[in-house]
This record gives C-alpha cells, sequence and structure tokens, in this order.
C-alpha cells in the first residue's frame, strides 16, 4: 500500500472514529517515512484528543517544520495552545493559518476565542466579525461576538449578535442564557427571566441556566423562588461556586445567617479567590456577633454581590482532520 492510500485510509478510520486503527496506520507510514508530515499531524491530533498535550505539540510542530504552509497543522496546533490556555501562542497559530489562508473563516473565529481570552476585546470583535463576513450562518461565532460585546459592556450590540445566533439556530440554550444576562444588565428583567426560560425548556439540567434565572427573580423581591432556583442548580452542578454565594445572599435576604453563612463558605470552599463570597460571609458574621471573624473575612473581599453568571459560550474550536 502507498503512503498516499494509507493516509486515506487511516483518514477513513479517522473519520469513523476507529481511532486505533487510524493510529496504527499513521505509525506504520512513519517507520516507512519518518518525515511524512500529513501523519505525524494526524497523529498529533489523536494526541490532543486523547489529552496528551506535549506530545500533541511536539507532533504538529513535527509536521509543520517539514511542511510550514500546512494551514490545517497551523490551526490545530493553535487548538491545543487554546486548550491549554497558552493564548498568545494560540494568537501566533491561527495569525500564521490567516496569512497562509485569508478566507479561512474559522481560523478567523478561533482568533477571536484566543484574543478575548488574551482580555483583547476589541481585536477579538474584528476577528470575529471578519470570520462572520466570510461565514454568516455559523450561530456559534455570532454567539462569541456577543460575549465580547457583553465582556466589553456593549449591550446593545450583545442583544444583536445573540439575536442573529438564535436566527440561525433557534434552539442554542447557551445564547437563551446569555441573551438573558444582556437583557438582565439593560435592567429587562422580565425579558431577561423569559430567556432564561428558555434555555431551560430547551436545556433542562442547564445548571447556569436556572442559577441566572434565580438572579432575575430575586432582583423583582422573589427571594424565595430565587432560592430554589439556586438549590436546582446545585442539584445539577454542586460545585458551582456562584449558585451557592447566589443562595448564601438569598438566605442571608430571610435572615437565615447560619445557613447564608453555610453557603458562603462552601463557595469559597469550592473556589477561594471568590472575594465577593468572601466579603459577603464577613458581612454575615458581623451580623452574627463574631466581629473578629467577620473583620478578618470582610477586610478579604468586597461586601455583598449577587452574581450573574454567563459561563461557557465559547464555542467550536474548528474542525480537524
Amino acid at each position: 500500500m502507498s503512503i498516499q492510500d494509507g493516509l486515506s485510509l487511516a483518514a477513513e478510520h479517522q473519520s469513523a472514529n476507529r481511532i486505533g486503527e487510524a493510529e496504527r496506520i499513521y505509525r506504520q507510514i512513519l517507520e516507512a517515512e519518518p518525515n511524512e508530515p500529513v501523519a505525524l499531524h494526524r497523529l498529533g491530533v489523536i494526541a490532543h484528543m486523547a489529552a496528551q498535550s506535549e506530545t500533541a505539540i511536539q507532533l504538529i510542530r513535527a509536521a509543520l517544520s517539514q511542511a510550514p504552509e500546512y494551514v490545517s497543522a497551523h490551526c490545530n496546533l493553535g487548538h491545543v495552545f487554546l486548550d491549554l490556555g497558552r493564548f498568545d501562542e494560540a494568537v501566533a497559530c491561527y495569525s500564521q493559518a490567516i496569512t497562509l489562508k485569508p478566507d479561512h473563516a474559522r481560523a478567523h473565529a478561533n482568533l477571536g476565542i484566543s484574543l478575548k481570552n488574551s482580555g483583547r476585546l476589541d481585536e477579538a470583535i474584528t476577528s470575529y466579525d471578519t470570520s462572520i463576513g466570510l461565514d454568516p450562518r455559523d450561530p456559534n461565532t455570532h454567539c462569541n461576538l456577543g460575549n465580547a460585546y457583553l465582556d466589553k459592556g456593549d449591550l446593545a450590540a450583545a442583544v444583536s449578535s445573540y439575536q442573529n445566533a438564535l436566527a440561525i439556530h433557534p434552539d442554542f440554550a447557551e445564547v437563551h442564557c446569555n441573551l438573558g444576562s444582556a437583557l438582565k444588565n439593560q435592567g429587562l428583567v422580565e425579558e431577561a427571566i423569559a430567556s432564561y426560560q428558555k434555555a431551560i425548556a430547551i436545556k433542562p439540567d442547564y445548571a447556569h441556566a436556572h442559577n441566572n434565572l434565580g438572579t432575575a427573580l430575586q432582583k423583582l423581591g422573589n427571594v424565595e423562588e430565587a432560592a430554589n432556583k439556586y438549590r436546582k442548580a446545585l442539584s445539577l452542578q454542586a460545585d458551582l461556586a456562584d449558585a451557592h454565594c447566589n443562595l448564601g445572599s438569598a438566605l442571608w435576604s430571610q435572615r437565615k445567617l447560619e445557613e447564608a453563612a453555610a453557603s458562603y463558605r462552601i463557595a469559597l470552599e469550592i473556589d477561594p479567590t471568590m472575594h465577593e463570597a468572601a466579603g459577603s460571609l464577613g458581612s454575615v458574621l458581623l451580623a452574627m456577633g463574631k466581629t473578629k471573624e467577620g473583620l478578618e473575612m470582610e477586610t478579604s473581599g468586597f461586601g455583598v454581590v449577587n452574581f450573574d453568571t454567563r459561563k461557557g459560550i465559547d464555542y467550536n474550536f474548528g474542525s480537524k482532520p
């Protein structure tokens, strides 16, 4: 069997998720031709799928050393760096892919994700806009553009982007949830509630949507109903620190100080860096007469905060061969 035939057969196995068979053929090819770039690259993709990040980086870099204009390899190396949180390196990879293929919509979209995670929101927005210009029917990119606008505080633009995503994919639960957050931040709480409820109707086990629905209900003064939504979120995802913190806020407003303190403590056990929970716990402890511990906790936080957590919305890191 020729190398090209072997690559074609391995690709069929890989596409059918017969990863072991694909890997075996790629390794056979590399025994005959150690520098074959396609086999090196695709083995790197398989390593990435198996969470073997350093191996993936070595293999894909080896492929690029043999074929510097291999666009898919630059993109997939970017995916590895993105998953590792090495955003500057991901930016470099996607930028190189775009240099080689300027009309690569997914590379522009993934560059946007990397830039947003680096805090470079204006550049991320530009990349998302370019991707949408090349592929206007990708709801993920419209959603990610909305997230960038939301982080920037441009709520009207965020709402517009989310609505564009939903026009393409009406049952995109995460977009309904994020739209709810943008609407809530605009003061449109009833509309936000409707969006959160739509997200839950599509995806009943969506813990973040239940949590966010609770924040909107609490904003309207429906504290008991809000507390139930936080509890529902925690029944679905027990380690959701924001929901524990929000439950603490609801309990405190009901003067259930012991229970509120317990909720804040759990939030801090999950996320010790959550200053809001620390500050709120300090205030509750002071209200309970535990002055020394309360003052210590309060000075490490920023007082009472009711969270509105969006979570998770940067989708679609691009297709892999």
